[in-house]
């Protein structure tokens, strides 16, 4: 290739001598061969002198006939028209330098409605038995350029006008409401009004088969949902949601939205869970559908909280769009806290703030990992890899800073450390905001300063959406509104949080009347260091952090926060007993102090033998808010894994929670359980069945009370533990709970609409089966194959995927394992069916193996190859099967996977040291003995 070309190859982002400013877009699919072409005229701005025009274009055919450049009345000559498939660019060459100012390109292109689920895609359907093809986009963050030549860079904003020529009996959508529809025999042309101001990534189209539901705001905007013809009542719980959530921002954000309609389609074949397209918001059928009758209660909240999260991206993404995609992260992290408020405006009940403890959770393990990355680091995995899921557990998790800013604004003088503690205290969780009610860190607020605050919150985002509306925003823009609100530095102690990974850990220890903080090296190190960032390994990063400290003695009338600023502090705790009923020195008392009061700081603790004692203590008593009985359980699960904690503590500390009930912090008690079994099926499987029985016994008393049946009124977290509650006491072997299953299975089985198998049991009662599922017993297997093939549920389909791969039986693993790459499975839904159970590891790691190429190609240019590799690569514990692994894809690897892969092989060897620690303990056997032998 001539050398005059390599100027544009291998940069990051486009040449800004030309601008766009306007595009003209038309489209005609053919659904039956799956192609299409277009036209597009782009109206441009001239800035700077140039003979080249460089956009970006991708799996598309352009030829150099079918581009034109006019300025004015003057057609410039097109001297050569050059795609770069590597680069994702197309070059136009003029024989002379473009004309400053305005001119139009004009470029005629075809494609192929390719199914990776990516740029123009098609998605299958069933209509009157009859297979059929609708045409769907998916734009983010840079395939627009696969539907249209196009400038798709998140700054390059311009309107758009779309016109599509579709067969008259098909419904056509694209962002705007339709202006004119011309029908000409079988074939109609419709024409949509012009867009506002928008990213391309945020450009739409569908078009297939749908019914519709409709409703409209207190303001008159039309909403609809759609979905495949027959299914429009699951598309009414949905729609309610969003009324009523685009409401809600209308006035949280002080700023109607933007748009005339706002339509949501369910889509049968797409990669992600759902897509904020500006004013067309597209979703999996599962995040978007919900059946009375087959959805359970987890379902329900799924649909609510990504309606609410697509619908905040509207103004927090849509309206006020990130930079680049350094800064994705800000429209995540944001959208996913407010869609917090508005779900929680709307289903108080649901405790929904809590809940945010499992998303925060996921978000500190990911950068408790050493290839994990600062958050604004991430923009070349998100654009080469699609890894949207990896930025968004990061985004979720520092959510935590971004609110800790936005809280302080009023309060920052309640707090004795000053300004900056205050900007800090909150550290990114609302749960405290639910009903009403917020807690400072040194006092509660009282109902007319929570209204204050929160509205000193709504009118800093207000301001914020105001002044960049229709433009684009960096993530030092938010600071700076928030710093002139506030008065605070909040863009210099953000930094440390946004633009390096990791997180703390800070060790307590009683010391006479001294508690005593440090900041410390670990001593079980994978790669040694001398600084204190937590990694899950052991071992310490280099970040360095401001820490807000927070704690409470005795009770939560007597609270402490200071700043830990260096690696040690001492902090005299005669005030404490002076204002509580203790009496003598703290080490004398035995007065519990926890620390990261309701887990609102972005960091782990570990405590002292005789702290965490008291701690223990204080569960077993209810003294403890479930926020902070959650986080003592979470902080010390992962110690324990980086070696820090001996298997044994963590355990005894899980008995203190015998009596819990509260959904979120028993939910990540099975989730830890689960885990544990994992590491010592390796570690010491001659005490597996002992720990099984203490965790059957741990969870008796919550499954007792709740039972296999609904019971009137009861709540939704309720009807959502009733099924982890009994799908983990299955998984155990516990003997009467799989009988059960099994015994309201046969019911299920004769009868759909029986009441025995409701949807909240059907996963417990599918995992149940499986268990006594094997290569002479197939009947169980066969039956839940059989309901799959029979149910035009995709929630329910999923349900089923997530619970065949759990048999123990390798041979029926395989089975399982096969039929996930048949054509009865979307690829969407793959994934869902390779989590296997410990004695199907080796069994899916020769299958990846062998099948790799076909993965590869079917999954291998989107983000949903990553979860085939961490979910059969990560629960491996030796280094062997790390070197084993590593040389596998030594020559098999690509970008889409590269960091997946790392982090996956980090857990392995993380889990491998976490073996070798275990088998060092001395006085597990005996302690496992004494807690399976407990009667709860």
């Amino acid at each position: 290739m001539e050398q005059k070309y390599e100027q544009f190859k291998g940069q990051p982002r486009l040449p800004k001598s030309v601008v766009p400013k306007r595009y003209g877009i038309k489209l005609k699919p053919d659904l039956a061969s799956c192609t299409f072409a277009g036209t597009v005229e782009i109206s441009v701005d001239v800035v700077a002198e140039t003979k080249f025009i460089v956009l970006n274009a991708a799996d598309l055919t352009v030829s150099r006939d079918g581009v034109r450049f006019t300025s004015g009345a003057k057609v410039l000559e097109v001297l050569e028209v050059q795609l770069f498939e590597a680069d994702e660019i197309m070059v136009v060459e003029f024989s002379d330098n473009l004309p400053l100012g305005v001119g139009v390109l004009c470029i005629a292109f075809e494609g192929t409605l390719n199914d990776k689920m990516k740029g123009f895609y098609r998605s299958t359907y069933e209509h009157n038995a009859e297979k059929k093809n609708m045409a769907v986009t998916q734009f983010e963050p840079a395939d627009a350029r696969r539907c249209f030549p196009c400038w798709d860079e998140p700054a390059c904003k311009a309107t758009f006008r779309i016109t599509l020529e579709v067969p008259t009996e098909l419904v056509a959508l694209s962002n705007m409401p339709i202006v004119e529809e011309k029908r000409d025999g079988i074939i109609k042309t419709v024409h949509y009004e012009e867009s506002p101001i928008m990213s391309t990534y945020l450009v739409a189209v569908v078009i297939g088969l749908f019914d519709y539901v409709e409703d409209h705001t207190s303001d008159g905007i039309k909403v609809r949902v759609y979905c495949q013809v027959g299914k429009e009542n699951q598309g009414k719980f949905a729609l309610d949601v969003a009324v009523k959530t685009l409401d809600f921002y209308k006035k949280y954000f002080a700023e109607p939205y933007s748009l005339p309609k706002l339509d949501m389609v369910a889509i049968p074949d797409f990669a992600a869970g759902a897509m904020e397209n500006y004013g067309l918001v597209t979703y999996r059928e599962t995040a978007l559908l919900y059946d009375d009758k087959h959805s359970a209660a987890s379902n329900k909240q799924r649909v609510a909280t990504v309606v609410a999260h697509e619908l905040a991206h509207q103004w927090f993404g849509n309206l006020v769009t990130m930079e680049w995609w350094t800064h994705l992260w800000l429209n995540e992290g944001f959208a996913t806290w407010v869609s917090y408020l508005a779900t929680d405006s709307l289903f108080p009940e649901w405790k929904i703030w809590t809940q945010f403890l499992d998303e925060i959770t996921e978000g500190l393990r990911l950068d408790g990992l050493s290839e994990s990355h600062p958050i604004e680091a991430l923009w070349r995995l998100i654009m080469r890899a699609r890894l949207m899921k990896y930025l968004m557990q990061l985004a979720i998790g520092k959510v935590h800073l971004l609110s800790a800013c936005c809280k302080a604004i009023l309060v920052r003088n309640a707090f004795s450390c000053g300004p900056l503690i205050a900007l800090f205290s909150f550290a990114g969780l609302g749960w405290k905001l639910s009903k009403g009610e917020l807690f400072s860190i040194g006092e509660e607020v009282d109902s007319r300063s929570t209204t204050n605050l929160m509205s000193s919150v709504s009118r800093a985002l207000a301001s914020y959406i105001k002044q960049y509306s229709c433009s684009n925003a960096k993530t030092e823009d938010l600071w700076a509104v928030l710093e002139e609100e506030s008065g605070e530095p909040v863009n210099q102690l953000m930094n440390s949080w946004t633009k390096q990974k990791g997180y703390p850990v800070v060790t307590v220890k009683v010391n006479d009347e001294n508690l005593e903080f440090e900041q410390v090296p670990y001593t079980n190190f994978l790669h040694l260091s001398t600084d204190s960032q937590f990694l899950l390994s052991g071992s310490h990063g280099d970040g360095q952090w401001i820490v807000p400290m927070t704690l409470c003695c005795g009770s939560y009338d007597v609270r402490k926060n200071f700043l830990l600023q260096g690696t040690y502090e001492s902090l005299d705790t005669k005030e404490f007993l002076l204002c509580s009923h203790s009496k003598g020195r703290l080490a004398e008392t035995g007065t519990w102090v926890k620390l990261n009061v309701y887990q609102t700081g972005f960091y782990r603790v570990k405590y002292d033998d005789e702290l965490a004692s008291r701690l223990r203590y204080a569960i077993e008593t209810q003294c403890l808010s479930a926020t902070d009985r959650f986080g003592i359980l979470d902080d010390s699960y992962a110690l324990c894994m980086a070696c820090q904690l001996p298997l044994a503590s963590i355990l005894t500390l899980m008995g203190a929670y015998k009596e819990e009930l509260e959904y979120t912090v028993l939910s990540n008690l099975i989730s830890i359980s689960n885990k544990i079994a994992r590491i010592a099926a390796d570690a010491a499987p001659e005490l597996l069945d002992d720990i099984k029985l203490f965790f059957i016994n741990l969870f008796q008393y919550p499954a007792e009370k709740l039972g296999w049946d609904p019971k009137q009124g009861e709540s939704h977290l309720d009807a959502m533990l009733r099924g982890e509650i009994l799908t983990a006491l299955a998984q155990f072997g516990h003997d009467v709970t799989q009988h059960e299953a099994r015994r309201r299975f046969d019911a299920f089985l004769n009868d759909r609409h029986t009441p025995l198998l409701p949807p909240d049991t059907r996963k417990a009662a599918y995992v149940a089966v499986m268990q006594n599922v094997s290569s002479l017993n197939r009947s169980g297997y066969e039956s839940l194959l059989r309901i799959y093939r029979e149910t035009d549920q995709s929630q329910e389909k999923t349900r089923i995927l997530g619970s065949l791969a759990s048999c123990p039986d390798p041979d029926i693993v395989l089975e399982v394992l096969n039929f996930l790459l048949s054509s009865e499975v979307r690829s969407q839904d793959a994934v869902f069916g390779v989590h296997v159970g410990i004695k199907g590891r080796e069994t899916a790691w020769r299958w990846l193996k062998e099948n790799w190429d076909h993965i590869s190609k079917t999954w291998g240019s989107g983000f949903l190859i990553t979860r085939f590799v961490s979910a059969i690569v990560s629960p491996f514990s030796s280094s062997e099967k790390a070197n084993e692994v590593e040389d596998y894809f030594a020559s098999r690897s690509k970008p889409s996977i590269t960091r997946t892969l790392k982090q996956s092989l980090e857990r392995v060897h993380i889990n491998a040291k976490w073996v070798q620690s275990i088998q060092t303990e001395k006085h597990l056997a005996e302690a496992v003995q004494e807690l399976a032998c407990r009667k709860y």
